[in-house]
């Protein structure tokens, strides 16, 4: 979704919490935290082939997940990468049951690979907004890379 606020842009413009004006990335509503029939993702283009062994994610701050805590931060997803001029994807790391970040960023690991394209796909996400209790969404102030 892209509006003011939030946008893919604002995933990897070097703020590293959410506030007006550059809250970060958040996705289209979904009615339910469960969303493997048709994930939801975010695509990052490094501009070219990088090496890269971890993904830091920075979650939203501007506002606390209804119940308490960081809201819409990925529970299960995988992390992929794809080199340029590549037609599928690398699943380098898989996360399930991720605990709810506390506002806190969280670095995933896994083996050196060479891509030009990170994409995070959820299939479940994290607890709503306190201010949104039915609309579940991925939303995240930053990705850095490494």
């Amino acid at each position: 979704m892209e509006n003011s606020d939030w946008g893919r842009n604002r995933l990897t413009d070097g703020v590293l919490t959410s506030a007006t004006g550059t809250k970060g990335y958040t996705s289209n509503f979904a009615t339910s935290a469960d969303v493997s029939a048709s994930p939801v993702w975010v695509e990052i283009d490094l501009g070219t082939d990088t090496d890269l062994d971890a993904v830091r994610l920075f979650p939203r701050t501007d506002t606390s997940a209804a119940g308490g805590g960081t809201a819409g931060f990925p529970v299960d997803f995988t992390l992929q990468t794809r080199a340029d001029g590549a037609t599928t994807y690398t699943t380098v790391r898989t996360v399930t049951g991720q605990p709810n970040p506390n506002g806190l960023p969280q670095t995933y690991g896994f083996k050196t690979t060479t891509a030009r394209y990170l994409r995070l796909q959820a299939t479940r996400l994290g607890a709503p907004a306190a201010d949104e209790t039915t609309r579940y969404r991925l939303q995240l102030a930053e990705i850095r890379i490494g």
